[in-house]
């Protein structure tokens, strides 16, 4: 693939969460390269009002187009679970519900694809070298935590024999012990 013509970032809102979505837009716009700002969008599910308010929402996003798509098949699947648990609902209410969601859900569409149309393909071997620039630094990260937590285990597993070793009468009694103990108690 040589060039990307848009990015669509999809919340749906029933598992969409600040922190989620604060890592995944700060992950984004470290992979994202610049040349994409204008191409990028956002797509809100199963939300009434979709907002980025609450959120840290990098620069290169606060401009970003967002689209609101209800998703009709989901409304008619509730409906008809609520049809076959017996819950009292008028079938012409839901009728004209899920008509207007597929109705929303068309223009929608249709906005989205008239965005994409006047956009500009940008070259992905930037957003490649990115992404690989970003792994590297994320194995770093973790190599650096593993080796941390490795030395701290090894520290504790230390500090543990030190202790037995202290309590140990026979080396408690020895004269060379004495130097050894006082020296790993500056050590640590």
């Amino acid at each position: 693939m040589d060039s990307v013509s848009a990015v669509l970032i999809h919340a749906d809102s029933t598992v969409f969460t600040s922190d989620r979505m604060d890592y995944a837009l700060s992950t984004l716009s470290t992979i994202l390269p610049k040349t994409l700002a204008n191409n990028i969008a956002f797509v809100f599910s199963n939300v009434s009002t979709p907002s980025l308010q609450g959120l840290s929402v990098p620069e290169v996003f606060k401009g970003a187009p967002t689209f609101i798509f209800d998703d009709p098949i989901a409304l008619e699947r509730d409906y008809l679970y609520r049809l076959g648990q017996l819950i009292s609902i008028s079938s012409q209410d839901e009728d004209r519900r899920i008509e207007a969601s597929e109705q929303s859900a068309l223009e929608m569409l249709a906005g989205l694809f008239n965005w994409m149309d006047s956009l500009n393909l940008q070259p992905v071997t930037e957003v490649a070298y990115l992404f690989e620039k970003y792994q590297n630094i994320k194995a770093g990260f973790n190599n650096n935590f593993t080796q941390m937590d490795q030395a701290t285990a090894k520290k504790a597993k230390i500090d543990k024999l030190m202790t037995r070793l202290k309590e140990n009468p026979a080396v408690r009694l020895s004269p060379c012990s004495h130097l050894a103990l006082e020296s790993y108690a500056r050590w640590t």
